[in-house]
Formats: structure tokens, sequence, C-alpha cells
């Protein structure tokens, strides 16, 4: 007994661990789990709309793509989506700094926009401002690429957010857009709001919305 318990008390001790990373602290593995969530959150909520807006129709879905430069000179990736059994179009645009998705439903005559750096979305009914048909709006998606959304083939919208809107009433499309923060009516508006005003130009689609 004796030779065996001093055979293990001589047996060399486990060679320490080394580190091949620096320790990260752990307020900084927070932000970036964080970090890493929204902008996976941001990107299953885009491919749901651009992609999957009804995935047992993928043979009336039409994707045109295009890429355009800002007015700093940025190049902005746009991308839109036709469903025309389901009349819908959605149109995301993906910047430096912006990105951005509006959406057309035409079957239950609303416009939703959702701007990805903020957890809201704002909802408009179409009789409220001027909107192409659904067959002027495909027409625009393919001239966009030779005109730029430029000159009279250009549509302006300015929102500020109104009242809370209910989730039953806007449709599945809107309610996958949305999914995941608020949904606001937005109220068609003219004047300088003294709030935070977010600009963007979508397939020539220009949209000012004041928060």
């Amino acid at each position: 007994m004796n030779s065996k318990g001093s055979s293990e008390s001589n047996m060399p001790a486990e060679p320490p661990a080394y580190r091949f990373l620096p320790a990260v602290p752990k307020n900084r593995k927070e932000v970036i789990l964080i970090s890493m969530v929204v902008v996976l959150l941001a990107i299953i909520i885009t491919g749901a709309v651009l992609i999957g807006v009804h995935m047992t129709q993928k043979h009336v879905e039409q994707i045109i793509q295009a890429t355009s430069s800002g007015s700093n000179g940025e190049a902005i990736e746009q991308m839109a989506l036709v469903n025309s059994q389901e009349n819908v179009i959605a149109f995301h645009m993906e910047g430096n700094t912006t990105s951005a998705t509006i959406v057309y439903d035409y079957k239950n005559g609303l416009i939703g926009l959702r701007v990805q750096d903020r957890r809201k979305c704002l909802v408009m009914k179409m009789d409220k401002v001027t909107v192409p048909s659904l067959a002027e709006m495909i027409q625009r998606i393919e001239n966009f690429a030779t005109q730029q959304g430029s000159g009279d083939n250009s549509l302006s919208y300015s929102f500020r957010e109104g009242l809370p809107a209910d989730r039953k009433a806007l449709g599945m499309t809107l309610n996958i857009l949305c999914s995941d923060g608020p949904i606001s009516w937005a109220e068609n508006t003219q004047k300088q709001q003294r709030r935070t005003v977010i600009s963007v130009n979508i397939w020539g689609i220009k949209v000012s919305v004041s928060f």
C-alpha cells in the first residue's frame, strides 16, 4: 500500500493550460453577443419578407436586384420582390448607413415601412397617398436601372409616427415584416418635424420618416 501511495505522489503534475486567444472581458462579450443577435435578426426578417412572403407560391414570385449610387457616392444594393398572385411588392435597400424595407400590399391596401436600425414599423393605407397600380409598379422596377428613379418616375412620401396599429388588421406580410417590434400608423405630413428624420430612396421611392 505504501509503495502505491508513494508512486502516486511521485507522478508529475498535469501541465498548465495555455490560452491561445486573449481573454475577453465579460461586458465586451455581452456587447458582441447582442450585436450578433441584432444582425442575425435583421437578416432573418429581411429574408422572410423578400424570399418567404408565401413559400408555397415561388412560381409567381420575381426577384430583381440592382446597384445604385447614393447622394454621397456610396454603393447601395437594392432588391425588389414581386408576388403578382398575392398582389405584394417588397423593396429593400442596403447601404453603409441605412437599411430599409418598404412593402406594398395591394391585397390589403396597405404600405409598410421598416428601417432596420430601429425596432419600429410604420403602416399607411394606400388611399392616403399616391400609389401606382401593381402593373405600373412592376414597369417602374424594370425601368429603374436606366432611369435611376428620377424625374416623373419617382415617388416621394413624408411620414410621421401616429397611433399604434392593430396587427389583426394588417395581414400576414406586414406582420412578418414587423414581427419583432411595435407597429404604428403613419400620418402623411409635409411639415418639418423637430424629431429624428430618416430619409431613404428605394427604387426611386423617396421616403422621409419623422420619429
